[in-house]
């Protein structure tokens, strides 16, 4: 597996280093993207903007936003992308990008806040890491510890903590419910289009 190129994986991860530099060039600029290319919940629901479930992928907030989101894509993207393949990959990804939205559109309906990440995607990408290499190791920060655990039971509790904040409510400015939408995504993509064990094998 390791001497095939996750090419997609790092076109993503250049492609969203490369909107991030435009979004700094200017305070201002930023700002128009956002309210541009952000998905609005209320809007898409109505119809309009639907290009906005693709374009608000590719913004981020801060470099924390963008940095944590891309070293998840680079972590599970690049065993995934091997296992599905490059094309099958990409469509994987936009696709649980897309549910993502519509999802988070729809148990937001009312909100003109404009949404922006490539998270949905990206647990969309966690999910099928997990079925796809259950007992791989990734190591996950408690407190200031690193510990490493299996992808099944990292992916189990990240969903889990993210269940959490959907149903109390409390953390606000984050799109939990994109990320759960995501999850959802790619549960259901992989199990039903994902590659099988014997295909894993032949990387």
């Amino acid at each position: 597996m390791a001497s095939r190129v996750a090419v997609v994986t790092y076109l993503l991860i250049l492609v969203n280093i490369l909107v991030f530099l435009m979004q700094l060039s200017n305070p201002d600029y930023n700002s128009l993207l956002i309210h541009n290319y952000g998905l609005v919940p209320i809007h898409v629901l109505q119809g309009k903007n639907l290009f906005t479930l693709v374009t608000s992928m590719f913004l981020h907030a801060d470099f924390l936003h963008l940095g944590m989101n891309m070293l998840f894509l680079l972590i599970t993207g690049a065993g995934c992308e091997r296992a599905m393949g490059s094309p099958r990959f990409l469509v994987f990804f936009l696709a649980c990008g897309l549910f993502s939205g519509l999802f988070h559109a729809y148990l937001n309906s009312a909100s003109n806040i404009p949404t922006i990440g490539a998270s949905g995607a990206i647990f969309g990408v966690l999910a099928a890491f997990a079925i796809l290499f259950p007992f791989r190791w990734l190591v996950s920060i408690f407190g200031l510890i690193p510990v490493p655990v299996p992808a099944i039971i990292f992916v189990f509790v990240t969903v889990l903590v993210e269940t959490a904040y959907v149903a109390s409510g409390v953390v606000e400015n984050i799109a939990h419910t994109a990320h759960i939408g995501g999850f959802l995504a790619g549960v259901f993509l992989t199990l039903l289009f994902g590659p099988r064990k014997h295909e894993i094998d032949k990387q």
